[in-house]
């Protein structure tokens, strides 16, 4: 198979097979390193001018659509793709000098906004091996204060336990701003929002995992804000600027409206102009953890699951067999009880700092233990009357 590129295109195809939307094609004609272009991207060199021919492919019903579809490059740029090839000829016509350095200018911004792009994660890993390597995080925070450059990476770095975590925060974060800026430029206005916690108005000391579809399934998140009170975070022994940068702390009871506005300013803070609206757990669409646990079939689950009264005896059968075995292992065993017709050993385990032993001579491994040889030889007897009650 080896790389391709993939092309979305300037206007959406429907797929005449299983009706889905096609809205990108793949193809090889190009550097073929797993890129994305999109119409007024460069793609090529400035010299090169071509219509290419390509079949239009669904990739949901992994069929072809008996189409072609014409990808239109002039002066290295995608033009757009046409449906016929004399639409494409036409498409490369258009593009006349005063297009092609406004369409230039908009590339040199993305090349700005790239650049900026790359300094953030050549910073944010320069941080990294400086919060790890140094070891800051065990430095006093008045030291950690003074190295002013860390302060755009700080709410990644301080409270993750490791490297790790702390790549996995400035990754979702780096996600979840690019998906708002998606969301910006698609003019979405309103964004719908959601808990699924039972919450009571007035609560000093409360939190909520909130959702946002869009957000969520774009990002492949679980949810996308917590918002938590100040008495909260204090109970659960936790501080304000250790959380990832979704974590919105505030010092107000619980209401609906505290929840939207703290979600509101925390767009705001970063440029964006969204107004937020929250929905009913039953109105939303779902997504995230949500969408996972819609999925689940409760009575299947517990068809399938094992009762935890079975789970508890077979885990006290294994556990009893184990004692039973290292009594049997033990050289200093001794019968010393007798009741009832049943005779009961005992040793000492030095680890437990227990005395133990088990009832001999039957095919059931029966187990008793104490601190005092009295103790044991109680706990004998009634064993062996429920055992002979058994049998």
């Amino acid at each position: 198979m080896g790389m391709f590129d993939t092309i979305y295109l300037d206007k959406e195809y429907t797929c005449p097979i299983c009706g889905r939307k096609i809205k990108s094609i793949q193809t090889k004609e190009f550097e073929n390193i797993l890129e994305n272009y999109y119409v007024k991207d460069c793609i090529a060199h400035s010299e090169d001018i071509r219509i290419i021919r390509d079949e239009l492919f669904c990739d949901n019903c992994l069929k072809s659509t008996g189409d072609n579809i014409y990808i239109v490059v002039n002066r290295g740029i995608l033009v757009g793709t046409a449906e016929s090839l004399e639409e494409a000829k036409k498409l490369s016509n258009d593009l006349n000098s005063e297009k092609l350095i406004l369409w230039y200018h908009d590339l040199y911004q993305r090349y700005v906004e790239e650049r900026k792009e790359k300094d953030s994660y050549r910073r944010f890993l320069d941080d990294l091996h400086e919060w790890y390597g140094e070891r800051l995080y065990e430095k006093a925070e008045d030291s950690i204060a003074k190295r002013i450059w860390l302060i755009w990476n700080l709410k990644h770095l301080k409270g993750a336990l490791n490297p790790v975590e702390s790549i996995e925060r400035f990754m979702t974060y780096k996600k979840m701003r690019d998906v708002l800026d998606e969301l910006q430029d698609e003019s979405q206005e309103i964004l719908d929002i959601y808990y699924a916690e039972q919450m009571s108005p007035g609560e000093g000391a409360w939190s909520v995992d909130v959702y946002q579809d869009e957000v969520n399934e774009r990002c492949h998140l679980n949810w996308t804000w917590t918002v938590i009170s100040k008495k909260q975070l204090e109970i659960d022994d936790e501080t304000k600027d250790s959380q990832p940068d979704w974590v919105i702390v505030v010092d107000e009871p619980f209401s609906d409206e505290v929840v939207g506005k703290a979600i509101e300013k925390w767009l705001q803070d970063r440029g964006y102009e969204f107004r937020v609206r929250m929905v009913s757990l039953d109105q939303a669409k779902g997504s995230g953890l949500i969408k996972k646990l819609k999925k689940i079939d409760i009575e299947e689950e517990k068809k399938s699951a094992i009762p935890m009264e079975k789970t508890m005896k077979e885990w006290d059968e294994e556990k009893n067999k184990r004692i039973a075995d290292l009594i049997e292992q033990r050289k200093d065993r001794k019968k010393v009880f007798y009741y009832e017709g049943f005779h009961g050993s005992l040793v000492a385990d030095v680890e437990s700092d227990k005395l133990i032993g088990k009832i001999e001579r039957i095919n059931e491994n029966i187990i008793y233990e104490g601190k005092t040889v009295r103790e044991c030889e109680q706990k004998f007897k009634e064993a062996a009357l429920r055992y002979k009650k058994d049998i």
